[in-house]
């Protein structure tokens, strides 16, 4: 577990909970916790300087993401990653990606497809290793409206729930390899296609990059 204390804005309940989620998330993601590692709530009580309840309910959100387990009588741990893991999330992101392009091909606007691009055009520092953060983050953001401009709720719904998952392995994806001009050719793409709305070039290039991306991490 990450050593440091975090600061948390108890302003309420609610915010409190996404506040204990999101961080508790975030070193899942980056592997400050480890696959399969215990996890104590005592430690989160006293690292976050909160209750045992908002720790408690950002685990069972942090368990429907599939990225904790909790077994009876043993408690909350880091949920593992097999290669059948690996196998399904990459299989169930290019079944859920194809249909949500599909979908925004005939519903995004120009303004979302600038918005895209923007998020795109953030750049990773290599002198600042923290930026990683708010690279992954515009990556993440620029999925997730592409999701999102597909107008579907319940596609949305289950699409997020995927992605909140395979951002362990997109992390992993990251730091192994050299992919930055990598997602940036993919990326490019994707807004190609969105702004042409142009359907079949998007699915080909979501089949692509995620084949590529699970061959990547099944050779890692």
């Amino acid at each position: 577990m990450s050593p440091h204390s975090s600061k948390i804005n108890k302003t309420s309940t609610g915010n409190l909970r996404q506040q204990v989620y999101e961080q508790i998330k975030q070193d899942i993601i980056s592997y400050k916790m480890s696959p399969g590692q215990p996890i104590h709530e005592s430690e989160f009580v006293k690292r976050f300087q909160v209750s045992k309840t908002p720790i408690r309910e950002a685990l069972t959100s942090l368990q429907q993401d599939h990225l904790v387990e909790y077994i009876p009588n043993r408690g909350f741990s880091v949920a593992n990653i097999s290669f059948k893991d690996i196998l399904e999330i990459y299989e169930a992101r290019i079944f859920f990606e194809c249909a949500l392009i599909k979908l925004a091909v005939k519903h995004i606007t120009d303004d979302e497809v600038e918005k895209l691009e923007s998020y795109a055009a953030i750049q990773y520092d290599w002198n600042i290793p923290t930026s990683i953060n708010t690279y992954l983050q515009a990556n993440l953001d620029f999925h997730i409206d592409i999701a999102r401009a597909a107008h579907n709720n319940r596609l949305f719904w289950f699409y997020r729930t995927l992605f909140n998952e395979a951002q362990r392995l997109i992390y992993m994806d990251f730091t192994s390899t050299n992919v930055l001009p990598i997602w940036s050719v993919s990326h490019k793409r994707f807004t190609d296609a969105l702004r042409a709305r142009d359907e079949a070039a998007g699915v080909l290039a979501i089949e692509e990059t995620l084949e590529n991306a699970k061959k990547r991490l099944l050779n890692s």
